[in-house]
């Protein structure tokens, strides 16, 4: 029975990655405390700012009382999109910089923040080939690559889906589909020839810097850009390969037996998602077994509403056991 694997946030929170809720704090310890790094600055005087006239940031326990980075997107894309500025201190060029400064933010604290030693994921990843039949298919709404390598260190190849459709991928027994809807720290996308390019280690943190290193791998054309799609309730789907990854993971749901949802929370803010699952679902009539495994019970209560009563539901974290 061919099983597909969607991580959430909470599996790479299994593995010490930062969440919504306390990101900016363990950002700001890294980058304003410990190492500071002159390009965020304009991040933290936002914050301050955001609060009005004598808010001031000492430490980053005081972030704990700011929405989260999520929320923090929202407002300033809001803006952008409605073509305002927030205030005189921040028009609409210095509200662009600030996005662009949002995401190197999460691209350098996600750097920081996870081990590079092998974690839970590489031995669920391990356990779960060994179990299977046929190979199973992961989808990931994470930026990072604890799953990409776990892939590498079970003996296959990351299939991320840029081209062709998932029946197509299935060909190849030396690699495994991994369909990552939110972009990848180990992607660079090619401005001149619009293509995607995959690295085995993470690249994005040196794409924000003027003149980076970093070339195209089929075209070799310069300033290459990351690949992360803000978290935002205005995300923008329009680089024409990661559409191929969402029909890719559209397709993978629907040839599936069996979902195994780990760690994401079905936010409702998520409509792209929850509307291509449900879509994917419809498309071949069978029935199918889907197990979730998230700590947060309010969470587990999102999927009984979504997918109604055959939800086998682990209100548990992430451990890294084979299910």
């Amino acid at each position: 029975m061919k099983t597909v694997y969607i991580f959430g946030a909470g599996a790479s929170a299994a593995e010490g990655a930062p969440v919504v809720r306390n990101f900016l704090r363990v950002a700001y310890r890294y980058f304003k405390e410990e190492d500071y790094d002159r390009d965020l600055e304009i991040v933290w005087e936002y914050l301050e700012h955001f609060y009005g006239y004598g808010a001031k940031i000492s430490c980053g326990e005081d972030l704990d009382r700011y929405p989260g980075i999520d929320e923090i997107f929202n407002i300033v894309d809001w803006y952008l999109l409605q073509n305002q500025a927030f205030s005189r201190r921040f028009s609409r060029p210095r509200l662009h910089d600030l996005k662009t400064a949002l995401v190197k933010l999460i691209s350098m604290t996600l750097d920081r923040s996870l081990p590079p030693h092998q974690g839970i994921h590489h031995s669920f990843v391990a356990g779960v080939i060994e179990k299977e039949d046929e190979l199973p298919a992961f989808i990931s709404m994470n930026y990072d690559i604890v799953l990409d390598k776990a892939i590498r260190a079970a003996g296959y190849t990351p299939e991320y889906g840029f081209y062709g459709k998932h029946s197509d991928h299935l060909a190849s027994r030396e690699k495994v589909p991994l369909y990552k809807l939110h972009g990848s720290l180990n992607w660079s996308l090619c401005p001149l020839c619009g293509e995607i390019s995959e690295h085995e280690e993470k690249v994005a943190h040196f794409l924000f810097k003027e003149n980076n290193a970093i070339s195209c791998l089929n075209c070799g054309g310069e300033n290459s850009q990351a690949v992360i799609i803000a978290p935002t309730l205005y995300k923008s789907y329009e680089i024409s390969r990661l559409q191929n990854v969402w029909d890719s993971a559209g397709g993978a749901v629907s040839q599936a037996g069996r979902l195994v949802i780990i760690g994401y929370s079905l936010d409702p803010a998520d409509t792209s998602i929850i509307a291509t699952i449900k879509r994917s679902l419809n498309t071949v009539d069978k029935d199918r077994e889907i197990i979730v495994i998230n700590p947060n019970k309010r969470a587990c209560e999102r999927y009984s509403q979504i997918f109604g009563g055959k939800c086998r539901i682990t209100c548990g974290a992430f451990t890294g056991q084979v299910i």
